[in-house]
């Protein structure tokens, strides 16, 4: 005899299985206040809070009826800085307007994505009476730098926060040039992005207790012989860990040495940069560098040598380093050598295509890279050949050199085995044919994307049928085709949740266009739409209403809808 079952009769292990195949509010929308019981048994969910990547029906619900509820045990919250002009103002009141502190009374660690400069200053201002909020980790903060902005983010909540992260995707931020600058002493680990070198001086002033400092700078200079600015620096006493990354400057011994000098109590050092000056990668040289306390050092050096005229290259076996062995690649067309200690301990890594077939095999030293950049990409082969040395990528971006050849494998080219099982996110500018990679990564879920590349992709079966299973996001850049079947085609890529499309003409009016898009999608119940374009006046002011005048969507659908700058965002 059969007898009914009930997810009740569940044991708590089963039903948390489950929930690691849902998101944060998905849990919350399927599970949340059905019983005591269910609500003791998502606790841990309660805990590390994101709802990104959800339907507004989803979000709706958790932001008004579960965070006001679950509040107080929230430790982890991420705020998405898109969220406050689409979001009805009832919601936006309770995560932008009221005091985060009565809302999670114990949070300790604040995930703050795609904000604007200005709105992040006027954020962290207001931040305040969080007594454990320790963190804050800033991702994808856009628009120009703010002056101070730095400044208050490292005193927000009234000088209670530990450790500052600007990832490599946020803008870069500019600093004062006070000689005597507010220090903030309770800083222990900060990640930043300078616009200018010269603002090291006054960083190590802000920050003189920090014990991990990870600093990027983009400042772009072909001047090898300008004076440095680096002098006189602070010590930091505290230091262990740093990380310098500068893809554009060049860097002398000088430069270096005085940076090390002020870190007396280094342990682990990165360096990631570029240079013309042979001393930085010789170890007889180094070694004076490098203080007696150090431990490890990793580095990723793009040493250019003297003359770009001459063609006969020094022999690279005379490179060397102090801790570790190396391995150098000629990069040709740049005149340069990278060079690299083994393993290649650095989390983001820009490689020249050109030395694909310089890499060693049989040892994989590139294991803890999880953000590759391939540029100057001539064919597909050069990237399959620097991926398998790739296998824990999580991000990977391919630039080809020219923009407007379509690069595809040929069919009798040699076969390379890649396997990619983390790589979540493929980024491309030009047009590639990805299906070599894409056999090797089952878990790519978002597509940055040529319009041109996507047709290729969609109209080869068997990767149209990969990617029907496991697309989630995809950014088309360069749309040309108003007309194009191609949306129908996207429309059968059942797991498509996101679907973002930046037109190759801005003025193109797409009203049209998103009706289109939406009656593709009819039948979907979690669907976000970007389109980057202009809509007609045809279009009221009131976008709700003109939507369910002209489309499937209905007045009871949860919705939200907006059109700013050129954008028009619908969540679903």
């Amino acid at each position: 005899m059969l007898f009914p079952s009930s997810l009740e009769l569940l044991p708590d292990e089963i039903l948390l299985q489950i929930c690691q195949y849902l998101r944060g509010a998905d849990v919350f929308f399927s599970f949340y206040n059905l019983n005591s019981r269910l609500n003791t048994t998502i606790r841990g969910y309660c805990h590390y809070v994101n709802l990104t990547a959800v339907s507004y029906k989803q979000f709706e619900y958790a932001v008004r009826d579960v965070l006001p509820q679950i509040g107080h045990l929230v430790r982890s919250f991420v705020l998405n800085g898109n969220w406050e002009t689409i979001i009805h103002s009832n919601l936006s009141s309770i995560l932008f307007v009221s005091h985060l502190s009565n809302l999670f009374p114990r949070i300790r660690k604040l995930l703050i994505k795609w904000f604007q400069s200005e709105k992040l200053l006027s954020f962290v201002t207001s931040l305040r009476d969080l007594p454990e909020l320790t963190e804050l980790d800033i991702r994808f903060l856009k628009g120009n730098a703010v002056n101070f902005l730095l400044e208050n983010v490292l005193s927000a909540n009234q000088n209670r926060l530990s450790i500052v992260s600007f990832d490599h995707d946020s803008t870069d931020l500019n600093l004062s040039d006070e000689k005597d600058p507010t220090s903030y002493p309770h800083i222990e680990q900060l990640s930043v992005n300078l616009t200018l070198s010269k603002f090291i001086p006054c960083l190590f002033r802000l920050v003189p207790n920090v014990w991990q400092l990870y600093l990027s700078i983009d400042e772009l200079s072909n001047d090898t012989k300008c004076k440095s600015v680096i002098v006189n620096l602070s010590p930091l006493v505290r230091l262990t860990h740093f990380r310098l990354r500068t893809i554009n400057l060049f860097w002398t011994f000088e430069d270096i040495a005085c940076i090390l000098k002020a870190m007396p109590a280094l342990e682990q050092l990165t360096l990631d940069l570029r240079t013309d000056d042979r001393r930085l990668v010789t170890k007889e040289n180094l070694r004076t560098l490098l203080p007696s306390s150090l431990l490890r050092m990793d580095y990723f050096i793009r040493y250019y040598t003297p003359s770009k005229s001459d063609t006969k290259f020094e022999h690279h076996d005379s490179f060397s380093a102090p801790h570790s062995p190396i391995i150098s690649m000629l990069d040709s067309p740049r005149h340069r050598f990278i060079i690299c200690t083994i393993p290649c301990n650095l989390y983001a890594v820009i490689l020249p295509a050109t030395v694909s077939k310089q890499m060693p095999e049989g040892w994989n030293y590139m294991n803890q890279t999880k953000d590759l950049h391939i540029c100057d990409i001539t064919s597909i082969a050069e990237i399959l050949l620097i991926l398998r040395h790739f296998r824990n990528l999580k991000i990977l971006t391919l630039d080809a050199k020219d923009k407007v050849q379509v690069l595809t494998l040929p069919a009798q080219s040699p076969s390379v085995d890649i396997k990619l099982p983390f790589l979540k996110q493929i980024e491309v500018s030009g047009v590639l044919d990805l299906s070599p990679i894409l056999y090797g990564a089952p878990n790519v879920d978002y597509l940055i994307i040529y319009y041109d590349s996507l047709k290729i992709l969609l109209d080869d079966e068997s990767t149209f049928r990969l990617l029907q299973t496991q697309l989630i996001r995809i950014n088309i850049i360069d749309w040309v085709d108003l007309e194009s079947d191609l949306l129908e085609r996207i429309a059968q890529l059942h797991s498509l949740r996101h679907i973002v499309i930046t037109l190759k003409n801005p003025e193109s009016v797409i009203n049209a266009f998103v009706l289109k898009i939406l009656s593709f999608w009819k039948d979907k119940s979690r669907l976000s739409i970007d389109v980057k374009g202009s809509l007609t006046p045809t279009a009221p002011l009131d976008l709700r209403q003109w939507l369910i005048a002209h489309s499937h969507i209905k007045p009871e659908d949860s919705f939200t809808v907006e059109c700013n700058n050129n954008w028009f965002d619908l969540w679903f």
